[in-house]
């Protein structure tokens, strides 16, 4: 299990080093390369100043910077420059004092062009060097009244020079920048990863407060709501809203669960007492054979009322735990429909009759033992809770490419505000509880079978009392 806080300040926090540190270096790189951009050309510039002193004339190449006092930074001291010549780049012309037996390094530099390079100066410092190979200056005397007037200038050569100088105080100021850049980084890497943190637990506070909520829950406090002060965030809001909607599902499945409870506990206990109730009568008479005959025969009745209880119940537990499969085939609707009424009343009916409204021919596709079971509860409750001589009622039509049964009886007592728990185990209307056979089971397994079949299943009551199950889903054959 890991943290959305934890992961959520790694990733960010990663995320800005990787972008600082990229944008840190690509700093360092511009703002080093223009300052070693600004050194070199000062080392270029002071390598062409030394060029321009230097000249070819009657007497051959002249080296005005070499004279004694004139540049002293190349005479031995404190932070000495140096600097070497070659003619043809072999041939060695003159050097600074301050080389003394030491020797600058030569690159093969083409005629013209310069070339830079680092280097470990005689002293041991680091340095800095440039290799410029040049044609030296011509200098030829125009004055007729001098005394080299019209002396002939040996031809020119190519010179070699090399200039070297320390490169400490570049390192210096890279070293400055470099570390004045990161070190911002650094800080700014700080701020911001306390900003983040906190930013990140003020964010994160509203799932904290909700959590907070839902561990304080336990199945004693179903009817608890989850809240927030303030306004809630888009993101949590449907979290919370669906967390509700569970508590109010899961507080009425509890509810339902102690219900039903109650209600197996009351539908069984009634038959038992029954039994017990009989057998002590037997046993009071036990030579009267009327009495022994009605005592079977009532035992029997009470047996298959358990029998039919805990048979519905059984099928419910193996339908919610997704054990039924549905096995669809072709059925003419109109004699199945008469065969499961008949099957249903059994000669029990009185004077309530099935009047269909059903198309001849009309051949459905779907399981038969379970549609079976749904009309078999739907007719039987209809018998039992409509008035004498009562029509029930049962309409199939084809509606939008799918096949829709409609099951209609006119009710003694329904109300509309008894539709919401129609479907609920055990429920009956308290007029007729215990007096018709019925456990209140019924709907609740038509609900449960239509739900594998893929079915909806919808009731009604309309302003003339007539109650109506719509069964919607069914697909005709093909």
């Amino acid at each position: 299990m890991h943290s959305i806080r934890n992961k959520l300040n790694f990733t960010i926090m990663t995320s800005m080093i990787v972008v600082l540190s990229v944008t840190a270096v690509f700093l360092y790189q511009r703002v080093a390369g223009h300052v070693e951009a600004v050194f070199d050309g000062a080392v270029l510039n002071k390598a062409h100043s030394l060029i321009s002193l230097t000249e070819l004339d009657e007497e051959g190449l002249e080296f005005d910077f070499a004279e004694e006092g004139v540049m002293l930074e190349f005479q031995q001291g404190d932070n000495p420059e140096y600097y070497q010549l070659w003619e043809q780049g072999v041939d060695l012309l003159i050097k600074s004092p301050s080389l003394e037996e030491a020797d600058l390094p030569r690159l093969s530099t083409e005629l013209g062009q310069h070339q830079f390079a680092d280097l470990q100066l005689p002293d041991g410092r680091a340095g800095r060097l440039i290799e410029i190979n040049f044609m030296p200056r011509v200098e030829i005397e125009d004055d007729p009244e001098d005394e080299d007037y019209g002396v002939e200038v040996p031809p020119g050569k190519p010179v070699t020079m090399v200039f070297a100088r320390e490169r400490e105080s570049l390192d210096d100021t890279l070293f400055v920048i470099g570390s004045t850049i990161f070190g911002v980084m650094l800080i700014v890497l700080v701020i911001v990863g306390l900003v983040v943190w906190k930013l990140v637990g003020s964010g994160l506070s509203p799932l904290s407060n909700l959590a907070k909520q839902v561990s304080e829950i336990d199945e004693s406090k179903l009817d608890t709501r989850l809240t927030h002060e303030g306004n809630q965030t888009a993101e949590i809001a449907p979290i919370e809203n669906q967390l509700n909607h569970l508590l109010e599902r899961l507080q009425s499945a509890f509810e339902r669960e102690k219900r039903f409870s109650s209600n197996a506990a009351h539908e069984l206990r009634t038959p038992l007492a029954e039994l017990k109730t009989l057998a002590e009568v037997a046993k009071m008479v036990p030579d009267d054979p009327e009495q022994v005959v009605s005592f079977f025969n009532d035992v029997g009745e009470i047996s298959g009322q358990m029998e039919k209880v805990v048979t519905t119940l059984l099928e419910l537990a193996r339908s919610e735990a997704g054990l039924l499969r549905v096995d669809p085939e072709n059925i003419e609707l109109s004699s199945y429909c008469d065969e499961i009424w008949q099957h249903t009343i059994n000669g029990g009916a009185g004077d309530r009759s099935l009047v269909k409204h059903i198309p001849e021919g009309l051949v459905i596709n779907t399981d038969r033992e379970k549609l079976g079971m749904i009309l078999g509860n739907l007719f039987g409750n209809a018998v039992s809770y409509s008035p004498d001589k009562a029509e029930i009622e049962i309409t199939a039509e084809i509606r939008n490419d799918n096949v829709v049964i409609e099951v209609k009886n006119m009710s003694t007592d329904l109300k509309p505000e008894d539709i919401v728990h129609m479907k609920d185990r055990f429920w009956r209307k308290q007029q007729i509880q215990g007096g018709n056979g019925h456990s209140g089971l019924g709907l609740t397994l038509v609900e449960a079978l239509a739900k594998i079949m893929k079915l909806d299943v919808s009731l009604q009551l309309d302003n003339q009392r007539t109650f109506m199950v719509t069964i919607s889903g069914l697909h005709p054959a093909l």
